[in-house]
């Protein structure tokens, strides 16, 4: 046991550093629960409490929602942590949270799978007395071998030394990509809240690095289509997502595959059984895609391509970011703008590479945009997940080809004290803004304040016959079940009108339509409330969120 500690101690202090940046004031912050997350939440309580969704449809294959359809995959997860932890914000975060640590895992596994044979044909700035004498020593290796004289201990002996060099090789890029997906702003995003396109890219790396092992292993290439399977299951655009990456994949390792022969066709009945809850409700499915579809645009091939090759934005990527303030923390790139040479120096090395496990990264990365592209609003970070373990991978490969690149020794030192300096400033930076400014500038991406309101309400609803709240902030009713903690059960027997349960009524434009009596009335300030104030509800950012008032 300490052996493996001692050997495993960086992997294992990366790991501690992911669980820790995505656990720490989870339920604080983001500063409060969206409405999917709310969602998902009682949804995921109902089917705890009378496996039954919020409709009463039982153990459902799609959760109708607010009429997205949503997959179920994310849904069910929650429901242990609910066991576990309660009807809180932190439990509706926990999965989301774990299975982001356990990405950064993966993706060491992967990385480290698809470099541990490679053959390195890198070298930067190499002239003829460079190409004689690689970083690594390869070709001179191969020589020796091919011309030796001495026999089988010579040509065994540079052998041994390549394949050190290689695992060596393939540890470093392994861990540099845990490290750098630990700190990924995009990942870490949203790893820190419920968003089922976090469980699919958690099961995408799954997926792939259970392929490559499952080469040699029929077993691990079953389980693999098990995990691509549940990956379709997880987020409406993994159906797009997902079939392109197989089809990439099988092509790029045909002659692999097709040892297996017939075995294969276990491998399409298990992707077509976990295809069926999709196929089943089809026309549910295709309702999201329909309202944010390219093919609805004007010209579907413009916004397209435009849409493709905003994902690759220098903007995008390292400066501003996403412009929906739940998908970036303002000030922000997606990465680290420390990344922008590293990720190019990466490439490089990727297409320098002579074996063909390492440039799959480079297919991946041309294919991730195709399914964000396919939707509007672009660039879409969110949309766009399927790119975080990629642009890990290859910016440890950038660190990898510095310190392999033949620079005086100097001027690699040099170099690597200004990224160093300037990746200090920008990892600090980001924690500052998203811990200090983060919070308060997007409280209202966050529909923060609602729980205040409903605990308030919660403590005085007993002395009154009627309580009326906005719907100017969308879906109060799902807000005021989750934070009520309402009985599902006593739910399901009421009507599914949403515009009105037990004492609750949800009104868009008048609170003077609701029942006659003493009633509490629950507005914005803007908004027309009787003239009785019992208790204002702020926001963390001083803004005033609700007014909750009383009728004569």
């Amino acid at each position: 046991m300490k052996s493996f500690l001692t050997k495993n101690l960086l992997l294992i202090s990366i790991l501690v550093l992911a669980a820790f940046l995505r656990f720490f004031q989870l339920g604080q912050n983001p500063p409060g629960l969206s409405v999917d997350e709310v969602s998902n939440g009682y949804n995921a309580y109902s089917i705890l409490k009378t496996a039954r969704d919020e409709y009463g449809n039982f153990l459902p294959l799609t959760f109708r929602s607010f009429g997205d359809y949503n997959l179920p995959l994310s849904v069910y997860t929650l429901v242990p942590s609910i066991a576990i932890f309660g009807l809180t914000e932190f439990a509706v975060r926990f999965p989301s949270a774990l299975f982001g640590t356990l990405a950064v895992l993966l993706t060491y596994i992967l990385a480290k799978k698809l470099f541990e044979e490679s053959q390195n044909g890198w070298q930067l700035w190499k002239g003829p007395r460079q190409r004689a004498d690689s970083v690594h020593g390869q070709e001179k290796l191969e020589s020796k071998i091919k011309s030796s004289t001495d026999g089988p201990p010579k040509a065994s002996l540079a052998f041994s030394r390549r394949e050190t060099i290689d695992r060596t090789r393939s540890k470093l890029i392994a861990l540099l990509s845990a490290f750098f997906l630990a700190i990924s702003p995009w990942h870490l995003q949203f790893s820190r809240y419920d968003h089922e396109a976090n469980f699919m890219v958690f099961f995408i790396v799954l997926g792939l690095t259970t392929f490559l092992y499952g080469l040699k292993n029929f077993s691990l290439l079953a389980a693999s289509a098990v995990f691509f399977g549940l990956a379709v299951n997880t987020y409406h655009g993994a159906k797009i997502w997902v079939p392109l990456f197989l089809i990439v994949i099988l092509f790029w390792y045909r002659k692999e595959i097709i040892k297996f022969k017939i075995k294969l066709i276990w491998l399409s009945l298990i992707l077509i059984v976990f295809s069926l809850p999709i196929i089943l409700n089809l026309q549910k499915s295709l309702i999201r895609g329909q309202s944010v579809g390219v093919l609805g645009q004007p010209n579907p091939l413009e916004t397209f391509i435009t849409g493709y090759l905003a994902h690759y934005s220098p903007n995008f990527l390292f400066i501003s970011g996403d412009s929906i303030g739940r998908h970036s923390v303002p000030g922000m790139g997606q990465l680290y703008v420390f990344e922008a040479p590293l990720v190019i120096l990466g490439i490089l090395y990727l297409i320098a590479q002579k074996t063909k496990s390492p440039k799959f990264l480079l297919a991946w990365l041309v294919i991730a945009a195709i399914p964000a592209a396919a939707a509007t609003p672009t660039p879409h970070a969110l949309r766009g997940l399927t790119f975080i373990p990629v642009w890990s991978i290859i910016t440890a490969c950038g660190v990898t080809a510095l310190l392999e690149a033949k620079f005086k020794a100097n001027l690699k030192k040099g170099i690597a004290f200004i990224l160093v300096v300037v990746a200090f400033y920008n990892i600090v930076t980001y924690f500052h803004l998203y811990y200090k400014h983060y919070p308060k500038e997007k409280a209202p991406d966050w529909s923060q304040g609602y729980k205040e309101m409903v605990e308030a309400v919660d403590e005085i609803k007993d002395n009154y016959g009627s309580i009326a709240i906005t719907s100017y902030f969308g879906h109060p009713y799902i807000f005021t079940l989750f934070y009520s903690r309402y009985d599902p059960l006593k739910y399901h027997s009421q009507s599914e009108d949403k515009n009105k349960f037990a004492k609750f009524e949800f009104f868009s434009s008048s609170w003077e339509q609701t029942k006659p009596g003493k009633a509490l009335v629950i507005t914005p300030p803007w908004q027309a409330h009787p003239p009785k104030v019992l208790k204002e509800i702020y926001a963390i950012n001083g803004d005033l969120k609700f007014t909750i008032s009383e009728t004569e």
